[in-house]
């Protein structure tokens, strides 16, 4: 049993069921966490408890189910006592006041979403709270901690303010710091003497407040559900997780509340078989900016390769990345987080400005390379803001003669307007020269931006309510396009002051750099997943995977898509090779691949098709492999029983020398490594350091004991071949020291083994 005191009241809820007015009356606050944890109601005047008055009205298609309308008002009344001491005491906070602190030795569990504790009252308690906060108190203390954008930014500035200002750092004291976003992720903070960690776990991955969409109404206890499920967790004395509490939290945002009881308790016990999936934080020097640009989560899925996350979301869809951040509307998915801080920039911009009463147009930049998929990703998101309510329109500029042909296309613009629609108009290529002049159209471009007015025979006209997107032609990235701007040579500033480009610049109110399939540089890890969710799409698309179902692409395809080198036209490239491919039966293997030529166009095809046989070129390189391992051994343990030439050797230890060498695969990637001929953008490795060859060469010891159990031997003291008895068909730490040597010179020996046939290691990321 737990010990529960503080702000306790009753909610008096009134709906409608059946035509009939109703009105019932719960407990709400500690008087709740009481009767949940407790399994008996609080034995009390009701009219001494303060009251909250509610309506209700039903939740559409879910019927004996509510959601919250609209809060109609409050009575005072008292507040919860302290009960007697047990192991654990919870303690909720409304906020009015009047707490008492609990004494003894008991841990503590302090939850509010409505107010700080005071410093002195945590400073008694510290050592044996944990403390379980709703970001929005943070953020009403005056903590800069972004909402919406991605959510490294968002914990990254969390943590950076709580170790910085000085309003919000005393809250570091307790022993454990737990802080909601919603119901979409929990913050966990612990210290010790010397050390501050920090992780986060994530609901389904979205961004905050996302659980909560497609909820009508509210939904106010969620956060007290969470906190009941975290204490039923500590009183039972198991160690305690985060996603329990995100689930029973998601439980009722969807169930919604029930007429019989207005909240179950049977939300608790959601998902309690489920363990954390916790990615860790890094710590802000003292001192040091927030510096929220340093840090990627889906770069760190615990004990997994961002490849092996990636292959898993082309075969298996959603389901990979279902615990990793990620940003889906419509079609458009995203899990790169500066891809996915761009567009959640863009989507709050496209929101505020689907909600507000201006005229004057929106203007955003994009940009990437050919085939990044520029246009996809904008509209995409404005389709979902506005649905219905947008119509797209594209024109290319460089194709423009003169400004007649710019007059006509805003005159079509505002024939959308007319017409009751907002255009999405998307000016591709707008850097193009014009005349001869670089970025020569883009003064034509400021009278629309700013104004919203533009000129053509007949005189001036108003543009009207519309989105215009600005895709680069001649600049992959924001920062290319703006470089004159902070350039030290004085020419290069006023050429670009000169055709307009700070007016430009200074006009639009967001950009985007899409990424596209290729790396970006050697610190872009994420072009793999980006591939990922590409390939993926366009599986589900060209060859009618449906979603939840496995993709019927061998893995030789798989790993070509994904790791060679680059893609000469970005998307495009990767949609011509699977429309080239010759499918037969929807399933994507080797041969339906299209000729050397057709793959000329789009990659490297020597680097394509040695990825697509890589498996092969090894295997056809067994018998020489095992003859190489042989001859290393015989090189190393001169006088040994097998030390003879390859021909003498009996099939058996012939076979036994095959079989090593065809696990050499095997062992690469159980260190996270893999082979190649060169064909990938990964730095190869010259040898591997001392804990992995003595991991590897247990895995060899372990390797040929299970080869020869499977044929026969067992142990003996003395070795009989006859008998099938080997004396060291035992553990790694009963061998003797020299039969030790021979794995680990066997596991030293793969990288060289590998350059001889012409193949390299590397590590995967």
């Amino acid at each position: 049993m737990s010990a529960v005191c503080g702000h306790s009241y009753q909610n008096v809820f009134t709906y409608v069921e059946h035509g009939e007015n109703h009105e019932v009356t719960v407990p709400g606050g500690a008087m709740l966490l009481h009767d949940w944890l407790n399994d008996a109601a609080v034995a009390s005047a009701a009219d001494d408890w303060r009251r909250e008055y509610s309506e209700l009205v039903a939740w559409p298609g879910k019927p004996g189910r509510y959601t919250m309308a609209r809060h109609l008002g409050h009575r005072p009344g008292r507040t919860m006592s302290n009960e007697e001491p047990d192991a654990l005491t919870v303690v909720w906070d409304e906020g009015w006041g009047g707490i008492a602190v609990p004494g003894g030795d008991d841990a503590v569990l302090w939850a509010s979403r409505k107010a700080l504790p005071a410093p002195e009252v945590l400073a008694q308690i510290a050592s044996r709270c944990l403390l379980f906060l709703d970001v929005e108190l943070l953020r009403g203390a005056g903590a800069m901690i972004s909402r919406q954008i991605s959510w490294e930014r968002s914990v990254t500035e969390l943590l950076w303010q709580l170790r910085s200002n000085q309003d919000i750092a005393y809250l570091l004291g307790a022993r454990d710091l737990l802080i909601a976003f919603a119901e979409d992720a929990v913050v966990h903070i612990s210290h010790d003497a010397t050390d501050i960690r920090a992780s986060i776990v994530l609901g389904r991955g979205d961004g905050e407040g996302s659980a909560r969409l497609g909820v009508p109404g509210s939904i106010d206890d969620a956060f007290l559900v969470m906190t009941a499920s975290l204490a039923q967790q500590i009183e039972g004395g198991q160690s305690w997780r985060i996603t329990p509490l995100l689930r029973a939290a998601e439980s009722l945002l969807t169930t919604g509340y029930s007429a019989d009881g207005l909240i179950s308790p049977t939300v608790l016990s959601a998902a309690d078989g489920e363990d954390d999936i916790a990615f860790d934080i890094p710590m802000p020097p003292m001192g040091s900016d927030s510096d929220p640009q340093s840090w990627c989560i889906s770069q760190g899925l615990p004990g997994q390769r961002l490849f092996d996350t990636a292959v898993g979301y082309v075969m298996n869809g959603a389901v990979a990345i279902s615990h990793l951040p990620k940003l889906t509307l419509g079609a458009l998915t995203a899990v790169d987080r500066w891809e996915i801080e761009s567009f959640q920039v863009i989507r709050n911009l496209i929101v505020d400005y689907s909600n507000s009463r201006g005229a004057r147009p929106l203007s955003i930049a994009v940009f990437g390379s050919p085939g990044s998929g520029k246009s996809f990703g904008v509209t995409q998101i404005a389709t979902n803001v506005m649905p219905g309510r947008v119509e797209k329109l594209e024109f290319n500029v460089s194709q423009f003669i003169g400004q007649g042909d710019l007059a006509a296309a805003f005159n079509r613009v505002r024939d959308v307007v007319v017409r009751g629609k907002v255009p999405l108009v998307f000016f591709d290529e707008f850097d193009s020269d014009r005349d001869g002049r670089a970025l020569g159209w883009l003064k034509s471009f400021l009278m629309p931006m700013q104004d919203g007015k533009f000129k053509d025979e007949s005189g001036e006209h108003p543009l009207g309510k519309s989105i215009l997107v600005f895709a680069g032609g001649t600049s992959s990235s924001f920062e290319e396009f703006t470089k004159p701007m902070i350039s030290e040579k004085p020419e290069e500033q006023k050429k670009f002051k000169d055709v307009k480009g700070p007016d430009f610049v200074s006009r639009l109110r967001g950009t985007i750099n899409v990424l596209g399939p290729n790396q970006t540089s050697a610190e872009d890890k994420n072009y793999i997943l980006r591939r990922a969710l590409l390939l993926r799409s366009l599986c589900e698309r060209k060859l009618k995977t449906k979603k939840g179902e496995d993709t019927p692409i061998s893995k030789n395809v798989l790993w070509a898509m994904l790791l060679v080198p680059k893609y000469k036209h970005g998307a495009r490239s990767m949609e011509a090779i699977l429309d080239m491919s010759r499918i037969e039966g929807n399933a994507w293997e080797p041969v339906s691949l299209p000729f050397y030529s057709q793959l000329s166009l789009h990659v490297d095809a020597d680097a394509f098709i040695k990825l697509v046989l890589r498996e092969v070129i090894l295997n056809s390189y067994i018998e020489k492999l095992a003859m190489e391992i042989h001859t290393d051994f015989r090189k190393k343990n001169p006088g040994a029983d097998n030390d003879k030439p390859w021909e003498e050797l009996t099939e058996h230890f012939k076979d036994s020398n095959r079989n090593q060498a065809r696990d050499i695969g095997a062992k690469l990637k159980l260190i996270g490594c893999e082979y190649d001929s060169g064909d990938t953008p990964f730095p190869s490795i010259e040898q591997f350091d001392k804990e992995t060859v003595l991991f590897l060469a247990k895995n060899e010891h372990q390797r040929w004991m299970d080869e020869k159990t499977k044929n026969g031997w067992v142990y003996a003291p003395v070795r009989d071949n006859e008998k099938k008895h080997n004396p060291l068909l035992v553990e790694w730490d009963k061998l003797p020291v020299n039969e030790q040597k021979k794995d680990v010179d066997a596991v030293e020996n793969i990288i060289p083994l590998l350059k001889g046939i012409g193949l390299r290691v590397y590590r995967t990321i």
